[in-house]
Order: structure tokens, then C-alpha cells, then sequence
């Protein structure tokens, strides 16, 4: 994950030094900003950005931001940028002598809970939590559908099924079809109950995009897209060849759990705008893992020529989708586009 620390005093700024230095870089990608003039140190970029300005760049590139400083710093830096719970970036603030960590906007789907949690742990300070059903330990609809990768098709519907919760109301929850749980695992408060098109439920989990009677209806996103494309190719062509594929298959963006690719198209201009478009997580592997993955692939000595792997889009799909996947689009071209789709296992879990 991305994260950007600005401060805005020496003191600050050292702060910053000290929290990088004790965040594991496998799970930070941190990069460290400052706002103040005294500040002179090569590891630190100076920021002379309107603070609006410098948190709306972070916003577009989908980095969570740590302040370390004043809260109210942070909330009228952020104020033009903030859209909705699902889309925000974790925003959080620290005090500059590292006494609390306060997660100020997407504590849940953005993980900011998380993330303070993890900052307070490091510099043994605390994490001050707000989010009504973490401090009161209950099941957080959000939450549950962000550790299951499950899409959210209307984020009112979290509201709800919360406002049940804390008010010691059972919640009725159909996990439909073929998708896998322990009843065991329910947490207190959630009745299980099988799929009847006749009733509406609190929350419904559903791999089908056509069922929509509850008030929280949350998608498997099962499917990988693994895509290849010659350099140059615009967003809108990408997204076209894609979109036909999925109807022609049947297949809802909305149960699209990630696109894959080969590492040297990480930076391919056209094939991220379209994830970030459609907020779907771009994946990229090096051509010696690609070619671990297991299955009948088609296989090109013009790919194994271009990139050391004799396939891209195939392999790419089955190694995103992990684990008992199966290739359920074998590899499609046009114009210098290829793309196959793989089916994920998906198994709910409560934990």
C-alpha cells in the first residue's frame, strides 16, 4: 500500500524518519513529504503545493496519507477531495510527539483502522478508534466485505445493517449458491437463512449479478482478467475488448476481482487507467513466475521472443486466481489485445 507522511515541523518531520524506518517495506510503499521550511533532509520531498492541492494528487494516486500534526490540518486539507466511503483513501492523523494515532476517513474498506493499529503498535501509542461497531465489537458489514473481496453494490445499505446490529437486532444473511461457509463461524447477531426470491434480506452474498433483494448485496468478485496488449493501446480500446468479452461470457464487472498482467506492462497507460476507472486491482508478475503456473496454455515462441514467457494473458489470469482456479476464457486476440479469464474458489469467512 501506498502511504504518504507530511509533517510540518522538525519535530514532525523526525517523526516521520522514525515510522518509516519501523514500517516493514513489504507492506509500505512510504514516502515522506514535509511542509516546513526548516526542514533539510534528502530522504523527505518539500512540498510547496497548496495542502488541498498536495492531498487531491494523493487522493488520484490512491495513497493512504498520515498527517502528523493538528487534526484540523488534516480535515481542511482533505474537505475538497473527500467523495464516499468507498472510494476515499485512508486518511489518518498523528500527534507530533507520537502519543495517538487517529484514523480520520476510511477506517473500514480503506483500512485505516488497520492501519493506525499498526502505527500505535510501533511507536507503543494509541489508536484512537471512533467506528461504533469496532468499539463495541460487532460485525462490521464493510469490513467483512473488504477481507472477502466482496464488491459493495450500494454503501447505504452498510448503514442499515449496522444501525441492526448495535441495536441488538438479528441480521438475516444468505450467502447464495455455490459459495462456501461455516455456519459455525457466524458472528453473534447474523442469522443464516437460504435464498428465496420471495424475501428480503439484511445482506445477501451472491455470485450472481441479478439478485438484488436485500439491503446490502455484496458481489464474489471471482473472476481474474488476465490481459496483453501490444505498448500504445488506449484505455478506451482495452475497455471496449474487454467489456465484449465479459457479455459475450456472461460476466459482470462487478465480480471482476483483479487484471493481471506480465511485469513489463506495470506502467502499460492503458491498461491501468481502465482499473482505475472501474476501481479494479491491477496485478503484475515477472515472466519466470508466469511460467509456474500450472494448465493447458497456448503457447507463442513470438511471446516467449518478446517477454521469456510463452504466454501472458492465460497464465497471468491463473496465478492471480491462486489456488484450485480454473481457466474459464481461454486466451482471446484482437488487435493486439489478448485477455482470458480465470475462475477464482471462493470461501466466505466470518473471522
Amino acid at each position: 500500500m501506498k502511504l504518504s507522511i507530511i509533517s510540518f515541523t522538525n519535530k514532525g518531520a523526525n517523526l516521520s524518519l522514525k515510522i518509516k524506518d519501523l514500517l516493514k517495506e513489504g507492506d509500505f510503499e512510504c514516502t515522506l513529504y514535509s511542509a516546513c521550511s526548516f526542514v533539510d533532509d534528502e530522504r523527505i520531498n518539500k512540498t510547496e503545493d497548496k495542502l488541498t492541492e498536495w492531498c487531491k494528487k494523493r487522493f488520484e494516486e490512491k495513497s493512504a496519507i498520515v498527517f502528523i500534526g493538528a487534526l484540523g490540518i488534516a480535515v481542511r486539507g482533505i474537505a475538497p477531495s473527500v467523495k464516499d466511503k468507498l472510494n476515499d483513501v485512508p486518511v489518518l492523523v498523528i500527534d507530533e510527539n507520537g502519543i495517538n494515532v487517529i484514523p480520520v476517513l476510511s477506517g473500514h474498506v480503506g483500512g485505516a483502522n488497520e492501519i493506525a493499529r499498526k502505527i500505535a503498535s510501533i511507536l507503543d501509542a494509541n489508536a484512537v478508534i471512533t467506528t461504533a461497531t469496532d468499539i463495541n465489537d460487532k460485525f462490521a458489514a464493510d469490513l467483512f466485505a473488504k477481507k472477502n473481496d466482496l464488491y459493495i453494490s450500494d454503501k447505504s445499505g452498510i448503514a442499515k445493517v449496522s444501525s441492526k446490529i448495535l441495536e441488538g437486532i438479528d441480521v438475516r444473511i444468505c450467502i447464495d449458491g455455490p459459495l462456501s461457509f461455516d455456519k459455525e463461524d457466524l458472528p453473534e447477531g447474523l442469522r443464516s437463512e437460504s435464498y428465496n426470491a420471495d424475501e428480503n434480506f439484511d445482506i445477501l452474498v451472491t455470485n450472481d449479478p441479478n439478485r438484488l433483494n436485500a439491503d446490502l448485496v455484496l458481489y464474489a468478485r471471482e473472476y481474474v482478467l488476465g490481459i496483453g496488449c501490444k505498448k500504445g493501446k488506449e484505455s478506451s480500446e482495452i475497455e471496449n475488448f474487454v467489456k465484449d468479452i465479459l457479455a459475450e461470457n456472461g460476466i459482470d464487472i462487478k465480480t471482476i476481482a483483479c487484471v493481471a498482467s506480465i511485469d513489463v506492462k506495470k506502467d502499460e497507460k492503458g491498461i491501468t487507467e481502465f482499473c482505475d476507472k472501474y476501481g479494479i486491482p491491477f496485478v503484475t508478475y515477472s515472466a519466470e513466475e508466469l511460467s509456474k503456473a500450472e494448465g493447458d496454455f497456448e503457447s507463442s515462441d513470438f511471446v516467449y521472443e518478446k517477454v521469456g514467457v510463452d504466454n501472458v494473458s492465460e497464465r497471468a489470469a491463473v496465478t492471480a486466481a491462486g489456488a484450485d482456479s480454473k481457466l474459464v476464457v481461454k486466451k482471446q486476440a484482437g488487435e493486439g489485445k489478448t485477455l482470458a479469464i480465470a475462475k477464482k474458489k471462493i470461501n466466505i469467512s466470518f473471522g
